[in-house]
């Protein structure tokens, strides 16, 4: 009798180690773990905007000729139906050219007309965070909406071009500014197959800025921990009258490496 015991308590315990076995291979993470991603990109972006009322704009072409520094990451957390996500870039451009005249000293008069921004120096650094929460789950199609916050420094230098119906001058002048700005948006991924997927991304927001917004969307391959998603990205700031820069966008292709851990 106690020989029947002793078996049937280890049949039991097996049964429960199998079953323990089984469940982690089904859900190998537990559902109140962190799980985490981390992204590197290269964002064949161009540069571009309004400074003392004229536009400029930097090609991918001439950013790579002309590019100081740059690099760019983020970091995603899920638990949950929780996200929390982090992002920061940094990139020293210069627009290159030559003013058109003598840089005079000082700055030109309010009421003088600009002719162009012959010269471009440009420091950016964004860094973006936050948190989310998922709002749909299906087996193929997951959207969590999200909210956080968004900085901008923008360092410029500029030489800008001036006639004023007489002999013409170039002016330097050079602006340090910062912006925090609130945001709010939305993030999903959607699955063609095992393999194959598409991701979007969206927000707006306002704070320092009078409006900043960015979305983005790309076609993805996802393979054992990692994925490679290719697509398009643009980001945008309205930024208040009285300062030089007064628009700033950042717009092109991007390559993006996801790894899962």
């Amino acid at each position: 009798m106690k020989k029947f015991i002793g078996a049937a308590a280890m049949a039991a315990g097996a049964c429960v180690a199998q079953s323990a076995v089984a469940q982690d291979f089904l859900d190998p993470i537990p559902r109140n773990a962190w799980n985490y991603e981390l992204q590197l990109y290269i964002w064949g972006t161009e540069v571009g905007g309004e400074a003392a009322g004229k536009e400029f704009e930097l090609g991918f072409d001439e950013i790579i000729d002309n590019l100081n520094m740059a690099f760019m990451f983020g970091l995603r957390g899920y638990n949950g139906p929780w996200m929390t996500y982090g992002e920061a870039s940094y990139a020293s451009v210069r627009q290159g050219g030559d003013a058109s005249f003598t840089v005079a000293p000082g700055d030109p008069a309010d009421n003088i007309k600009i002719d162009a921004v012959a010269d471009a120096d440009i420091e950016t650094v964004v860094v973006s965070f936050g948190a989310g929460y998922q709002l749909v789950e299906t087996p193929s199609y997951s959207m969590y909406g999200t909210f956080g916050a968004r900085y901008l420094q923008l360092k410029s230098e500029l030489t800008l071009d001036v006639t004023a119906g007489g002999p013409g001058q170039s002016f330097d002048v050079d602006s340090d500014d910062d912006y925090w700005d609130a945001v709010i948006g939305v993030n999903g991924r959607a699955a063609f197959n095992d393999n194959w997927f598409a991701a979007y991304q969206f927000d707006v927001g306002a704070g320092q800025s009078d409006l900043t917004w960015q979305a983005a969307l790309g076609i993805g391959y996802t393979f054992g921990s990692s994925d490679i998603v290719f697509g398009y990205r643009h980001m945008e700031w309205d930024l208040p009258d009285d300062d030089l820069v007064t628009e700033y966008y950042q717009s092109g292709p991007m390559l993006l490496w996801n790894y899962r851990f």
